[in-house]
């Protein structure tokens, strides 16, 4: 083998070895993770932000990296026919040729590269990003040609040339942490929450209208007691002539305060001062309603059907459950939302949304004019029930099991296997 072979043999590893930084780096670039890469940002790693900066302008890496690839890949080609065509015949050298270059730049100079690269994507690309940035420079004329076409194709056909991250898209990766031990189950059911938190709306988690613990204009401090001994809410809405009438909030830390100064006394009027109502509509989104409680400062509000009637209540502690699951209030457990008591039995809240039964229980509930599984059960049998009695509907025979006064608590469901119309049984 003359010099000039061994110049052409040490010309050609190095189109290979090229061909491989070029390969590498267009997977690498291409199998970041943006997650991962603001990680590295945020943390200040050497060399994130500039791999963050290229990887933000695909338009002019790709070019860079096709450009380089295609010209070591043909010059890898030429200096294998000059190889060939030193040692074999013209007839066998260009087979060869072809054949030889082909199989060391498919294995060496893309299948391998790539392959690592897709791995370890984050590490190889701030290694590769400098290198780059020198081929970026040195190709500069074709890549902003390149660059300039490619924008102008993109927006004739009316693509944007940034590409956001998609709900599904993180849901995803989500699913796929909780898979891998990366994030806990109960971590990953919150985050799952939290995109449906916009999806709920406010009928789906209020309190309706039947079980809010009102307080009429000029009740006396005595009996409000009598009544807060009952149900130890914090705060009271308050009606005036009829329920449709709500004229404010009363506040059970403002009472408290007074009651210590001695300016009410217990047969005294504790609707002098209330606080004033927040009304919203029963079909606005949980998200927004959240944030306006959260402005203004205000934990509770008065929801209103489509006729401008007092539908229900809500709280700032009911939205933010809607995340975070059932909160006990202080000194009292938890209260599940609903617990497997055999082969498709189960003990379920009454007050679990129609939603959540669906998805959680595999119950198949169908819409309508109310929110809650005890809403359905009323829908259905048109009567408050008593404790005992069941009916069936659809493949499920549902039981109540316990009653507060006219407040459905406790519901016993079981999934039958087989499908009906619904009948009492």
């Amino acid at each position: 083998m003359d010099t000039s072979d061994v110049i052409r043999l040490v010309l050609l590893g190095v189109a290979v070895v090229l061909s491989a930084f070029f390969a590498a780096s267009e997977a690498a670039f291409l199998s970041l993770q943006r997650g991962r890469l603001a990680a590295l940002v945020f943390d200040r790693v050497k060399g994130a932000e500039r791999v963050e900066r290229m990887a933000s302008r695909p338009e002019k890496l790709l070019p860079t990296v096709l450009t380089g690839n295609n010209l070591v890949n043909v010059a890898a080609a030429a200096l294998g026919m000059a190889l060939a065509t030193s040692y074999l015949s013209p007839n066998w050298a260009v087979g060869a040729s072809i054949g030889g270059v082909t199989v060391l730049l498919l294995l060496f100079g893309e299948i391998l590269p790539k392959t690592i690269a897709a791995k370890n994507a984050e590490g190889l690309a701030l290694v590769l990003v400098r290198p780059l940035q020198v081929a970026q420079v040195l190709f500069f004329p074709i890549v902003w040609v390149l660059e300039k076409y490619s924008s102008m194709v993109a927006r004739f056909f009316g693509l944007s040339g940034t590409r956001l991250v998609t709900e599904e898209e993180i849901r995803a990766l989500i699913d796929v942490a909780e898979t891998e031990g990366v994030v806990e189950k109960g971590e990953a059911e919150m985050l799952e929450k939290v995109f449906h938190f916009g999806d709920r709306q406010v009928r789906e988690v209020m309190t309706p209208r039947i079980e809010i613990v009102w307080l009429e204009m000029g009740t006396t401090l005595q009996d409000f007691l009598s009544i807060y001994a009952r149900r130890t809410h914090t705060r009271f809405p308050v009606f005036e002539t009829d329920r449709e009438n709500v004229v404010g909030i009363l506040s059970v830390k403002d009472l408290l305060k007074e009651v210590a100064q001695g300016n009410i006394q217990p047969d005294e009027s504790v609707t002098t001062a209330l606080r004033p109502v927040h009304f919203v509509p029963e079909a606005k989104p949980v998200d927004q309603l959240f944030d306006e409680l959260r402005e203004r400062g205000q934990q509770l509000a008065i929801t209103v059907n489509e006729h401008g009637g007092v539908a229900g209540l809500v709280t700032l502690k009911q939205l933010l459950e809607v995340i975070v699951g059932p909160v006990g209030e202080e000194g009292e457990p938890v209260e599940e939302e609903f617990v497997a008591i055999g082969e498709g039995q189960f003990d379920v809240n009454a007050g679990m949304s129609i939603l959540e039964a669906n998805e959680k229980l595999g119950m198949n509930l169908p819409e309508g004019d109310y929110q809650t599984l005890a809403g359905f059960i009323l829908e259905q049998l048109s009567h408050i029930p008593q404790e005992g009695e069941a009916f069936r509907h659809g493949n499920m025979r549902l039981e109540v099991k316990e009653m507060r006064g006219v407040k459905i608590q406790r519901v016993e469901v079981r999934l039958l296997g087989q499908h009906s119309n619904s009948t009492n049984s």
